[in-house]
């Protein structure tokens, strides 16, 4: 209920437009419009805004630590898409040498694809998550700097299709 809450909070917040510039940014403009997407856009001022929170939770507190170093979400969804599966390969169209595979999926009714763009740290500076099945399709960015062990943290508590995959991947050692 609380990761629930979390989610609703940010997303009920948020009321600004991504900024962060992203190498799938087309396909997102091409359907961002289109009223069969759902479309959630989190800026970096919502999550500043959610780092400075007061709790005693340690779960939320562990979650508010990750937020704090993230500059921006943006999830397109289309449920009961009987094109899903079209959609992700027409995303994936839009992935460029930038960005390198991090890990994909492929299953009889799905297909997923996590992809990583590193910053100058070495670190994660965007993370970007297909989706694409027989009856929906996702397509998630996230923008900051973040190691593969915290995303891998943040996909054990977040719960959005696909992401849980990532909690799947090897922790890196500091």
């Amino acid at each position: 209920m609380k990761r629930l809450s979390f989610l609703l909070i940010i997303v009920l917040c948020s009321t600004e437009l991504l900024h962060a510039q992203s190498v799938i940014d087309k396909f997102f403009q091409k359907y961002q419009n289109d009223p069969a997407f759902t479309v959630v856009n989190i800026t970096p001022k919502m999550f500043t805004m959610f780092s400075k929170v007061a709790t005693d939770d340690p779960d939320f507190k562990k979650i508010t630590s990750v937020t704090s170093k993230l500059k921006g979400l943006r999830i397109l969804v289309k449920e009961d898409a009987k094109d899903g599966q079209r959609l992700y390969r027409e995303a994936a169209q839009f992935l460029t040498s930038e960005l390198e595979e991090l890990m994909s999926v492929r299953s009889k009714d799905a297909d997923v694809k996590f992809m990583v763009k590193e910053n100058n740290k070495g670190n994660i500076g965007e993370l970007v998550m297909l989706v694409g099945s027989t009856d929906t399709f996702l397509a998630l960015t996230l923008f900051g700097d973040l190691s593969l062990n915290e995303i891998s943290d943040i996909a054990k508590d977040v719960k959005i299709d696909g992401f849980e995959n990532l909690s799947k991947l090897p922790k890196k050692k500091p």
